[in-house]
C-alpha cells in the first residue's frame, strides 16, 4: 500500500513539524506572557479602560494569589472569582460584596460599567439569583471575544513559525513525498515511527492552571508554559527529520525548475505545518487505523511464520 504509507509518512512529518512549531509557541506566549496581555486587554474593555479600578481589582487576594508576579494578571481567572472581586472592590470597605447597592454606589464613578452592573443587577433579580452569578456569566461572553483575538494571533504567529521553521530544515513536501515513494526502506521505517506516535497520547495545549480545589478560586496555581523536561521529539523521530529533509548536501540553484519546486513545496509545508499537531496526530491516526483495518487477522491455531489460510 505504497499510497496509503506515503500519506502516512508524510502526516507523520507535518504533526512533527507541528510539534516543533506548538513548542516554539508556547516558549514565545511563557516568555512575552501572551496570556495574561490578552486577557489584561479584556478586562479593560470589561471594565471601561478604569485603570484605577483595575489596579484594585489585580490587588484582590482571588486575582494576586492566581498570578506569578505582582501588579500583573494571571493567564486565567476563573469567573466566580473575577465576579465576586470585582463586587468585593465595588461595595468597598466594611461592606459585604452580596450589597446590591452598594455596589451600584460604588459603580458610579464609572458610568459604562454602572450602567452594565445595573442592567446585571435587574437580571439578576428576575432570574432569582446572585448578582455575582450575571456577573460571572458577563467575564464568560468577555472572555469568549478574548479568546477568539488570541487565536486569531495565534493562527498568525503559526503561520510565521511555521516558515521559519520549514526553511531551517528544508522541509519541502514535493522532496519528502518523492523519497518516500522512491525509498521503500526510509518508507517503512517512518511508517513504523508512525504507529509509534499514534499509540501515544494526542498533543494538545499545556493547562493555564491547575486546581487544587475546584470549588475555590484562590486554590489554583498558574503553570508555566513550554517548559517540560521531555523532548519534544524522539531520537528516531529526528532522524526520520533528518532522512526527510534539510540542508545537507543540497545548494541553491539557479535555475527556474528548482526554485519552483522548493518555493511549491516550502508553501505546502508551512500551510500543513501551522495547521497544528493536534490536526495532525487526528489524521495520522485515521490513517494508521485503516492500514491496521487492512491486515488480515491470524486464525487460531496458525503457527508463528505461517500464512493464515484464506
Amino acid at each position: 500500500m505504497p499510497i496509503l504509507d506515503v500519506a502516512i509518512g508524510l502526516s507523520l512529518y507535518y504533526l512533527l513539524l507541528g510539534l516543533i512549531c506548538t513548542t516554539l509557541g508556547e516558549m514565545l506566549a511563557s516568555a512575552f506572557d501572551t496570556r495574561s496581555v490578552f486577557l489584561e486587554r479584556g478586562i479593560d474593555r470589561l471594565l471601561g479602560n478604569d485603570s484605577e479600578l483595575k489596579k484594585k481589582l489585580l490587588q484582590h487576594p482571588l486575582i494576586r494569589t492566581l498570578s506569578e508576579k505582582d501588579g500583573r494578571l494571571p493567564s486565567y481567572i476563573p469567573s466566580m472569582g473575577f465576579a465576586t472581586a470585582l463586587l468585593d472592590v465595588l461595595s468597598g470597605a466594611g461592606q459585604a460584596h452580596t450589597d446590591v447597592n452598594a455596589v451600584l454606589e460604588g459603580a458610579k464613578a464609572n458610568p459604562a460599567l454602572h450602567g452594565v452592573i445595573a442592567t446585571l443587577a435587574d437580571s439578576a433579580k428576575q432570574r432569582g439569583v446572585e448578582l455575582k452569578t450575571e456577573v460571572a456569566e458577563w467575564f464568560d461572553h468577555g472572555m469568549d471575544r478574548v479568546s477568539g483575538w488570541y487565536k486569531r494571533s495565534a493562527q498568525r504567529k503559526a503561520l510565521m513559525l511555521a516558515a521559519v521553521v520549514t526553511l531551517a530544515l528544508n522541509a519541502n513536501t514535493i522532496s519528502v513525498g518523492t523519497i518516500l515513494w522512491t525509498n521503500p526502506t526510509v518508507r517503512a521505517a517512518v511508517v513504523e515511527e508512525a504507529r509509534v506516535r499514534a499509540a501515544q497520547a494526542a498533543p494538545g495545549e499545556l493547562p493555564l492552571v491547575e486546581y487544587l480545589d475546584s470549588s475555590d478560586a484562590t486554590a489554583s496555581t498558574p503553570t508555566s508554559l513550554g517548559v517540560s523536561a521531555e523532548p519534544v521529539l524522539s531520537n528516531n523521530e529526528r532522524a526520520s527529520l533528518g532522512k526527510l529533509g534539510g540542508w545537507s548536501g543540497e545548494f541553491f540553484e539557479n535555475s527556474v525548475g528548482w526554485w519552483v519546486r522548493h518555493l511549491l513545496g516550502w508553501i505546502v509545508t508551512i500551510l500543513a505545518a501551522s495547521l497544528g499537531a493536534p490536526f495532525w496526530f487526528d489524521t495520522l491516526k485515521r490513517f494508521v487505523n485503516i492500514r491496521n483495518a487492512g491486515k488480515k487477522p491470524v486464525k487460531a491455531g496458525d503457527q508463528a511464520g505461517q500464512p493464515a489460510e484464506a
